[in-house]
């Protein structure tokens, strides 16, 4: 009727693949309607509807929206597309008058992907009038699990089926957005003892994620700001010794400094838009901790920092992220002519890193005020398992640490850390007055 063309998203081309041929068809094949409809475009990745296009797209590259102007994104299974993408993907529909953009997923963390969106909605919830009169907001609360039935948490009498399917959605907050929470007990097809049975024999992940329909924030899953706060000493670093300059390149340049007796400094180099170098910058650092070490990664300027690695040989190294399923190192050194070369586990590395701060076996010099900036950037990540070509979670393929704002100086700490567990004399020790105090026990990568 709107004659709307439609950008119908998934995570992988894969996922549109088994989404289109298990879903679309078979409904097109079931209704003879809906296959009047499909003129002359009727693919995998195309369906002409009237006038109308659903083009079914996966969020793996950036360049798959570039030739298409829509009226209406679906991004389906949110969470699991590269975020940076799907943003892209909003650029498509600046032309038109509608814009319109849904999105659906199982909610993974707090404050990402579709989490960060329902805060932003109108937080539709459902709700059940009961036979007390009472009408009920219609969450956990609600399940007996002793019973394994649906009660009602004002007069503690049972919810039927009747009066839980006839409930309305109704509105919490104030948002910009329209949003609905789905959990699965409001699904007719399922009762209390199924999701009892859920409670029991699923871990809390994905009772979080799949049945409650909410974000899991576990323990391993976010870094808190808490956890490095612990691991500050206003203790001054005398910064002697061997000093390591982990670096992440880009726009701008990030870096962390460290010795053995803990992290003291970190920061930015100048924009080369300012006309300023910021190559010579790092330099400055080389030169000022006469026998200090740079640890960079790759992947951003490879120029300046390959002339750098050239003006310094020994002294400065390059970092690549790579996971070797066959390996249980997390680091590789390069030798002879791949000398100079660091192969990084990524999610290790980082992993390994976490851990080490909750046992408060890292050490920043200095004040929570001091380290703000740097926190934050902590905060940024968080862990998610990976998924098969279906969207399910595959924990045979581990987990990924991603992140939901800038990360910068997360990764030019581990870059640091790399630097200190070859060229650090010691390890690392207990930040803290308990009984570990002065018993060093650093695991090192």
């Amino acid at each position: 009727m709107f004659k709307m063309d439609v950008g119908y998203v998934l995570p992988t081309y894969e996922m549109v693949q088994k989404f289109v041929g298990s879903k679309v068809n078979r409904m097109a094949q079931q209704s003879p309607y809906i296959s009047s409809l499909m003129r002359d475009k009727d693919s995998i990745t195309q369906k002409q509807i009237g006038e109308s296009f659903i083009h079914y797209l996966g969020a793996q590259t950036d360049t798959a929206p570039i030739m298409l102007s829509l009226d209406m994104i679906v991004a389906d299974e949110y969470d699991k597309a590269p975020q940076n993408i799907l943003e892209t993907y909003d650029s498509r529909l600046l032309h038109s008058k509608y814009g319109y953009k849904w999105l659906f997923s199982n909610p993974t963390s707090p404050d990402f992907g579709v989490d960060k969106f329902w805060r932003m909605s109108d937080q539709k919830i459902w709700h059940v009038n009961h036979s007390c009169g009472e009408k009920v907001l219609f969450d956990e609360s609600c399940i007996d699990y002793e019973a394994k039935i649906f009660r009602c948490p004002k007069c503690k009498k049972e919810i039927t089926d009747e009066e839980r399917h006839m409930g309305e959605w109704v509105k919490t907050a104030k948002g910009e957005w329209s949003g609905y929470w789905i959990p699965l007990w409001i699904n007719p097809l399922k009762n209390a003892k199924d999701i009892a049975e859920y409670k029991r024999t699923k871990n809390a992940e994905y009772f979080y994620n799949f049945v409650a329909g909410l974000p899991y924030a576990g323990s391993g899953n976010k870094v808190s700001a808490m956890t490095l706060e612990k691991c500050m000493t206003p203790k001054i670093n005398d910064q002697d010794g061997r000093i390591i300059i982990g670096v992440d390149t880009g726009l701008p340049i990030h870096y962390v400094l460290a010795n053995k007796k803990g992290y003291f400094h970190y920061g930015t180099c100048s924009n080369p838009l300012t006309g300023k170098d910021p190559y010579d910058e790092l330099e400055a650092l080389l030169k000022r901790f006469n026998n200090s070490i740079i640890i960079a990664d790759q992947g951003g300027d490879l120029i300046g920092i390959r002339k750098l690695q050239a003006k310094y040989p020994g002294r400065v190294y390059l970092v690549w992220y790579r996971a070797d399923r066959k390996t249980m190192k997390v680091i590789q050194w390069g030798e002879g002519e791949e000398y100079g070369k660091v192969i990084v586990d990524r999610n290790r590395a980082i992993q390994q890193f976490i851990d080490e701060m909750v046992d408060k076996r890292v050490t920043f010099n200095g004040t929570e005020g001091d380290w703000h900036d740097y926190i934050v950037h902590w905060m940024n990540i968080h862990r998610e398992w990976e998924y098969d070509d279906s969207g399910q979670v595959d924990k045979s393929r581990g987990f990924v640490w991603t992140r939901t704002g800038p990360d910068h100086w997360v990764h030019a700490t581990i870059y640091a850390r790399v630097g200190l567990d070859r060229y650090s004399e010691t390890k690392a020790k207990v930040v803290g007055l308990d009984m570990f105090d002065g018993i060093s026990n650093a695991v090192n990568f």
